[in-house]
């Protein structure tokens, strides 16, 4: 049985020409041709070589969360690492209110109107399905469908090997003083963190287990590293839900990564394999209905395609959210 991590890389190219015939991105409602040409017509990608650069991705509608999250960068990351950041927002204000701290940065700031994937998937339109309602909002929920149907997709297209996911009330407190795309590179990370839960709440891991379950036994996967760290007993009998019609003990642990900061190789997510499962999941609606977000799927992925070899704990000072917002 072949093992999860060796399955064949999608090449990604700086241009969609580039991309492999074998593996298609998804195509939802919105696409994403709108914002690709927003972003082109900012900046020049054409004279850079963006798989030297980190894509950062943050979502913020909060103009004195943002500078900081952007001074966070400057200080502590763009000096080492060749960095592009890309802001989404609902707010069209954001960017006017926002520019007294964009001067003073050392790296490319574009500022991008969040509507394409800012949408609930078909599949969870009726709200009546929804688990952990008092939780998590429509925007939250839509905030891990975005990143799972868009953020990926958008930084390949546009050339980037690599992507931090960030959230805008993060802040790293001590310099990383590596190149992060140099170092993620050369020691074939393909997923980094920097903060890992042990477990996390029930009712918000629904059914990812079984949906794991179905991939493993359709696909005749033998995951990564799940079973040994993330399962009791530590083989597929042990990849179930705790209480879904089952033993209350046991089961999937629901280690998760953090989404606040995660850096990810988009040729490795990009893998047939890996995008099988991303898709299965994006199809099904339940990361959105059962609240799974972004967090709990990457972690999945984490856990059925990344051996430990692969993945990378960070280290450093690091707060989140990071209050009172002084910067």
């Amino acid at each position: 049985m072949q093992a999860a991590c060796n399955c064949e890389i999608v090449a990604i190219g700086a241009a969609s020409s580039n991309l492999s015939e074998k593996t298609s991105f998804i195509s939802w409602k919105s696409g994403i041709s709108s914002t690709l040409k927003q972003a082109e017509a900012q900046i020049s990608l054409s004279a850079t070589n963006t798989t030297e650069f980190l894509a950062v991705l943050i979502l913020s509608n909060d103009p004195q969360q943002l500078c900081c999250a952007l001074k966070s960068l400057a200080d502590h990351v763009s000096h080492w690492t060749p960095i592009d950041v890309f802001i989404f927002s609902l707010q069209d204000r954001l960017q006017t209110e926002a520019q007294n701290c964009t001067p003073m940065l050392d790296f490319r700031t574009v500022f991008l109107e969040l509507k394409e994937h800012w949408e609930t998937p078909e599949e969870a339109e009726s709200s009546s399905t929804w688990t952990s309602l008092s939780f998590a909002s429509d925007s939250y929920r839509r905030m891990g469908h975005w990143r799972l149907a868009f953020q990926m997709e958008f930084a390949a297209r546009l050339g980037y090997k690599y992507i931090l996911q960030i959230d805008d009330d993060a802040a790293l407190l001590e310099p990383l003083k590596i190149d992060l795309v140099d170092y993620m590179r050369t020691n074939e990370i393909y997923m980094g963190a920097r903060n890992i839960q042990e477990n996390d709440m029930q009712d918000v891991t629904l059914g990812l287990a079984e949906l794991a379950k179905k991939i493993l036994v359709t696909e005749r996967l033998q995951p990564a590293d799940l079973f040994a760290s993330d399962c009791a007993p530590p083989d597929i009998t042990g990849l179930y839900t705790r209480g879904l019609g089952g033993p209350d003990t046991g089961g999937y642990s629901t280690r998760y990564l953090y989404g606040s900061f995660v850096i990810i190789s988009l040729d490795f997510w990009f893998r047939e394999q890996v995008q099988r499962f991303v898709r299965l999941v994006l199809r099904t609606g339940a990361h959105f209905r059962y609240r799974w977000n972004e967090q709990q799927v990457q972690s999945m992925v984490w856990h059925i395609f990344v051996l430990p070899d692969h993945f990378h704990q960070f280290d450093f000072d690091y707060m989140h959210p990071k209050k009172p917002w002084t910067c």
